[in-house]
């Protein structure tokens, strides 16, 4: 095999590897977009991520796409501390509701004039 043809397969090699880094970061920043949306969007977007796994057959981080995959990680790291702030929110407002007694069967008055 002669040193063009292989420079030529790495270079194919090379551009499949791109154009698939491109599409897997692509894939995570909608779907992180989509976290942002609306409530039904956004439920679409945690099954989906619920789903999803890495892409296995992934060559290496193209280096020009080191620094938007860095965004992303950041602005997914973001996300997360985000959601994990809603999430204690959310059981701290639970704890209040369970806390409320429910309804009793005694009678109640009502001082009206008083």
């Amino acid at each position: 095999m002669s040193a063009e043809v292989m420079e030529q397969d790495h270079s194919e090699e090379a551009e499949a590897n791109l154009a698939a880094w491109k599409a897997v970061l692509t894939e995570l920043e909608d779907n992180l977009e989509a976290f942002r949306g609306p409530a039904d969007v956004s439920e679409q977007a945690r099954g989906l991520a619920r789903n999803w796994s890495p892409p296995s057959d992934l060559g290496p981080l193209p280096a020009e796409l080191a620094s938007r995959a860095r965004l992303l990680a950041k602005a997914q790291e973001r996300a997360y501390v985000q959601l994990r702030g809603e999430a204690r929110m959310k059981r701290r407002q639970a704890e209040l509701i369970r806390s409320v007694p429910g309804p009793s069967t005694a009678a109640v008055y009502l001082d009206v004039a008083g």
